[in-house]
């Protein structure tokens, strides 16, 4: 793990190498993949980024190893500019830092593309229609794409909670409840 600061200067780093808002997005995708790799254990139970990030391992083997996930990441490989700065962040000893590096360039590239992520909490799962009209309605509030993941939390009781950025839109039974509470004792 590498300071957020940090991470964040790798990723502005790597967006500031892409082209074009395709290339952007395919060293997005191409990077989260590769976090998960490193993320995932290999047949003797070692986790990956634990072998790329060893000194045990010569920097020369690493870098093939990194090359051969790579390769393996999409048809047609990853972008070679993916390759390249891996070898940089390798080169540099910041190699455990790949899965906040990801985060963080994912959270720019996103920005970059007038994209916002939105949780979308309620009681019951909802279904497609009445998630697609928050979403709509998140959009229109933030005048950005909203790329919305839904979770179910049975304590709302009915309702949900929108979560996009640092801004919580409550609309929970709870809440309401928690209110009511609060003005009957006052």
């Amino acid at each position: 793990m590498i300071p957020g600061s940090l991470a964040r200067r790798y990723a502005r780093a790597l967006i500031g190498l892409a082209d074009s808002a395709a290339q952007r997005d395919k060293l997005a995708k191409d990077l989260d993949a590769f976090a998960d790799v490193c993320r995932s254990q290999d047949s003797y139970g070692m986790v990956v980024l634990t072998v790329l990030s060893s000194d045990r391992y010569s920097l020369a083997d690493r870098k093939k190893l990194v090359d051969s996930f790579l390769r393996r990441l999409s048809p047609g490989g990853a972008d070679p500019i993916l390759g390249k700065f891996l070898h940089y962040v390798l080169d540099r000893g910041r190699m455990e830092g790949v899965p906040d590096i990801a985060r963080a360039y994912r959270r720019m590239a996103d920005e970059a593309a007038g994209r916002v992520n939105a949780e979308i909490t309620s009681a019951a799962p909802l279904t497609p229609d009445a998630v697609s009209k928050i979403t709509a309605a998140l959009e229109r509030a933030t005048g950005k794409k909203v790329i919305a993941t839904t979770a179910v939390d049975p304590e709302l009781i009915g309702g949900v909670i929108a979560k996009v950025g640092s801004t919580v839109v409550d609309g929970s039974v709870r809440s309401a409840l928690g209110q009511l509470r609060s003005s009957l004792r006052g």
